[in-house]
């Protein structure tokens, strides 16, 4: 009598989250520029295709079928949202440590080499890195330095590294690599733009340890159709309640600076998006912009580490008249963002779906 012997399946150290969609011009760049390192093996890659109506799933599917798709795991949803593809796939993650890779950007050819040795000995809660800016191209055109040169290695997540998060304020979360147990009851607030300034504060505040890369391990692609690109009331909402809900973490704990600083970068920010809108919805945006400003006036109050009411009219007029040139300027020299052409679609993909989930 013969007995199988009964395998199991190799563990991964990184799992990946991956949402996706209708980004059919990108989501391969960005999920070989994940398979082409040289610990591949050691990574699993959890792809949400969330109601993609392009030609998305597809284009995953042929890469998942190449050599050395066996660790993309697809899941296909209807369109959710952002916030539920990361939530789903956060929860399908089973390695110590997961990491973020949006499905328009990609990863250096050095990623593994430079982050899996500090995952292969558990080395911080929190692996943090610089971050470069591609064009359509692939071209680098910018960068995001999270981490300056003489602020690199091992350090405390205690309250002076918040702080300086918080000053620092780029929240995004594919621009670190977190362990798993961190997440554990956290999610990304669903029906939101920005949503990744709700989630990724909690996590650092969750953290006892970081590793600082100054390394650029991490390249954005700016396009056009992504969230950066505009704003709406929408957008200013979504970052409103974001810091009434960071506000009301201001309770006398350890952590109280820290969400106090928090809120003030989070306001004025939706300051920031508020000067964007169109004209027509100016009005809407800056009544979002008083009433967080109004709670924050009570909360204040009988507070003597804070302003007693926050000064933002004067700004935003200012920022609105130079957003306003900006947008004639690059409109006279033909240098507004353009999305790529769509590729050629049958009459069922062409049916509507909800754009809920349009990310970035």
């Amino acid at each position: 009598m013969t007995t199988r012997v009964q395998r199991d399946t190799p563990k991964t150290l990184l799992s990946v989250i991956i949402p996706a969609y209708n980004v059919e011009h990108y989501i391969a760049a960005s999920l070989e520029s994940a398979l082409s390192q040289p610990r591949s093996e050691d990574i699993e890659l959890i792809v949400i295709d969330d109601g993609s109506t392009d030609q998305t799933l597809e284009r995953i599917r042929e890469v998942q079928r190449s050599a050395g798709g066996g660790n993309i795991h697809v899941i296909h949803q209807e369109n959710r949202g952002v916030s539920a593809a990361r939530n789903r796939a956060i929860a399908e993650a089973k390695s110590p440590y997961i990491g973020f890779l949006d499905s328009d950007d990609v990863w250096s050819a050095d990623f593994t080499e430079k982050i899996m040795p500090l995952v292969d000995r558990q080395a911080a809660d929190i692996i943090e890195f610089n971050v470069g800016i591609i064009n359509l191209d692939g071209k680098v055109i910018d960068n995001v330095t999270l981490i300056e040169e003489n602020t690199t290695g091992p350090r405390p997540c205690d309250l002076p590294a918040l702080l300086d998060f918080a000053d620092v304020y780029q929240v995004f979360p594919a621009a670190r690599v977190y362990r798993r147990e961190l997440w554990n009851g956290i999610e990304f607030p669903a029906g939101r733009v920005y949503e990744d300034a709700a989630a990724i504060p909690l996590v650092y505040s969750r953290a006892r340890t970081l590793h600082r890369l100054a390394d650029e391990l991490y390249f954005y692609r700016r396009r056009a159709g992504s969230i950066t690109t505009r704003a709406t009331p929408f957008t200013v909402t979504s970052l409103t309640t974001c810091a009434e809900e960071t506000l009301a973490r201001c309770n006398g704990g350890a952590h109280d600076a820290f969400w106090l600083a928090m809120f003030h970068k989070v306001f004025a920010y939706a300051c920031f998006q508020a000067a964007r809108v169109d004209g027509r919805v100016f009005d809407e945006s800056v009544r979002a912009i008083e009433r967080t400003a109004s709670r924050y006036q009570n909360f204040a109050a009988n507070r003597t580490d804070t302003p007693k009411e926050l000064r933002f009219h004067k700004r935003m007029v200012m920022d609105r008249r130079w957003f306003q040139v900006k947008r004639v300027i690059k409109r006279m020299l033909g240098r507004e963002l353009r999305a790529p052409a769509p590729a050629r679609t049958n009459g069922a993909q062409m049916r509507r779906h909800s754009s809920a989930g349009n990310h970035h």
